[in-house]
């Protein structure tokens, strides 16, 4: 059971970091723009509202499965960049950073789309 917990948890990081990926340059792949615009939409929706990223709570609810002591305040960006480099970004940082970036992009991408 153990592996197959590890495998969610895997699985789940890895459909997170294409997420990321295609929030951060969705935007150079015209014929995907509607999904890019649902995409930054339900993103955003969920941070207003939830706080969190459904992911990130799936994936360490997994995680604490295999390590009870693991220590998690679902943000992926906050635990991933602590594991990278050893220092810690603060939620509420990480949090505005993301509504701000949501925020701006939906409004640039739906802007040019209308001029163009």
């Amino acid at each position: 059971m153990r592996a197959l917990e590890h495998a969610a948890a895997v699985g789940i990081f890895l459909i997170h970091c294409v997420v990321v990926f295609a929030a951060l340059f969705g935007w150079l792949f015209d014929p995907l723009w509607p999904l890019y615009i649902l995409l930054l939409a339900v993103i955003l929706a969920q941070d207003v509202f939830l706080g969190y990223c459904i992911l990130s709570r799936w994936e360490f609810a997994l995680r604490r499965m295999l390590n009870p002591r693991l220590r998690y305040d679902y943000t992926f960006t906050s635990f991933y960049t602590y594991k990278l480099t050893h220092k810690r970004l603060s939620t509420h940082f990480i949090r505005a950073s993301a509504i701000v970036f949501l925020s701006a992009m939906l409004f640039i991408s739906i802007y040019a789309r209308l001029l163009v």
